[in-house]
C-alpha cells in the first residue's frame, strides 16, 4: 500500500507542477500567476494501518471541505481531497511556488524572502487577489500543460522527522 501511495502522489505532483496555476484577478491590469514548485503529502487512515501525526484532519469531527478544497491553516495552504466515507484524510501542503508577473522579472518565493515562511503562499494566494478592481474576489485555477517538460523528484517532508518520500520538488529537463 505505502509503494501505491508513493506513485499516485508522485503521478498528483507532476499534474500540480506541470497541468497548471493559479491566476489570481484573472482579466485585470494587476492579474499574475502562481506555479507550485514543491509540496508535500499527508495522509491519514483512521480506520487502516497509515497514520499520519502531521495531518490536519479536516474531516472527523470537523466540517467536511469538499474535494480539491483550498484550505489555509498554520502550515500554509493545502489542497484537500478527504474521503469520509472511506475514511481517509489526504491533502497536499505547497511549499513552494514561483510567482509569474507579467511585465516584470518572475521570482520564486524562496528569492522573495530567502527563506521559506509557511504562510507566504497564503499570502500571495489570497492577499494579492483584489476584489475592488473588477468587483470580485478572484483565484481560478487555470488547465494549461507548461511546456516545460520535467518530473517531480521525492524528497523527504520539511521539518517532519520520518523516512517516507511524500515531498516533492519540481524538476525541469533541460
Amino acid at each position: 500500500m505505502r509503494s501505491n501511495l508513493f506513485k499516485e502522489f508522485k503521478k498528483i505532483a507532476e499534474e500540480a507542477f506541470f497541468s497548471g496555476y493559479f491566476l489570481i484577478n484573472g482579466g485585470c491590469k494587476d492579474a499574475y500567476k502562481l506555479k507550485l514548485t514543491c509540496i508535500e503529502f499527508y495522509y491519514h487512515e483512521d480506520d487502516g494501518n497509515i497514520k499520519d501525526e502531521k495531518k490536519y484532519l479536516k474531516g472527523k469531527d470537523e466540517f467536511g471541505y469538499a474535494l480539491g478544497a483550498v484550505c489555509p491553516n498554520p502550515s500554509g495552504v493545502d489542497v484537500l481531497f478527504d474521503d469520509p466515507q472511506k475514511k481517509y484524510h489526504a491533502s497536499f501542503l505547497i511549499r513552494g511556488y514561483k510567482a509569474i508577473v507579467p511585465g516584470e522579472k518572475e521570482w520564486e518565493n524562496n528569492e522573495k524572502r530567502k527563506k521559506w515562511a509557511p504562510h507566504d503562499f497564503w499570502y500571495d494566494l489570497y492577499g494579492g487577489a483584489n476584489m475592488l478592481s473588477n468587483g470580485k474576489f478572484s483565484i481560478e485555477w487555470i488547465d494549461e500543460s507548461d511546456e516545460t517538460l520535467g518530473y517531480a523528484e521525492p524528497m523527504q517532508r520539511i521539518n517532519i522527522n520520518d523516512n517516507r518520500l511524500w515531498g516533492f520538488k519540481r524538476v525541469e529537463k533541460l
